[in-house]
């Protein structure tokens, strides 16, 4: 898919940039927070669907299991994927495990399903001899989780063109798999 000036300018002004101009368009775009879905029109006027709200900051406390605060939210576009990413971070230290949680969300529309079961693949592939590696049924076209138990889980999943990813690093006293897990669905569900 060839991105046209104008589904850039639409794509930035929609993230709520304000208005879009060419420098906008070769920069990254940052926002404090971007909780609304985007829906875009491709170069053929064909309608594409690019969410991202599928991560929100509840979602993410939820996970750490105590108050937290965003510390990064991009979105950019690389090639002929459309990227969003998130990081919110746990306020304090927990003062049992004397670690300090932050869950990352990353989400990607690719251009082709080819293309995304690619770069699933890639993944997955660098995972898979690790222990702690479950590959996930019945979550869009391929999933799999992956934890040592003791200090992250993260999770990988592609429905057709879109694939996303959530990892919790620092698993605390706070954090539980339970909302980890409830979390993972309740985007995949979404996509």
């Amino acid at each position: 898919m060839k991105l046209t000036f104008t589904y850039l300018m639409t794509v930035l002004l929609i993230l709520g940039c304000g208005q879009a101009t060419n420098q906008d368009v070769n920069q990254k775009v940052s926002t404090s927070k971007i909780d609304t879905g985007i829906t875009t029109k491709s170069a053929d006027n064909k309608d594409s669907f690019f969410q991202t709200n599928f991560f929100t900051e509840s979602d993410a406390l939820a996970i750490l299991g105590e108050s937290g605060h965003l510390i990064d939210s991009s979105s950019k576009i690389k090639e002929d994927t459309l990227e969003y990413r998130s990081a919110y971070e746990a306020n304090s230290i927990d003062q049992k495990s004397g670690k300090k949680g932050i869950v990352y969300f990353m989400i990607e529309q690719y251009s082709t399903i080819s293309s995304a079961q690619n770069a699933y693949k890639s993944i997955k592939t660098a995972n898979e001899k690790h222990e702690g590696v479950k590959v996930l049924a019945g979550l869009g076209d391929e999933a799999y989780f992956h934890s040592d138990g003791q200090n992250f889980y993260f999770v990988l999943l592609r429905k057709e063109k879109k694939m996303f990813r959530i990892k919790l690093n620092k698993i605390t006293n706070n954090t539980t798999l339970v909302n980890f897990n409830l979390i993972a669905k309740k985007v995949a569900a979404t996509l």
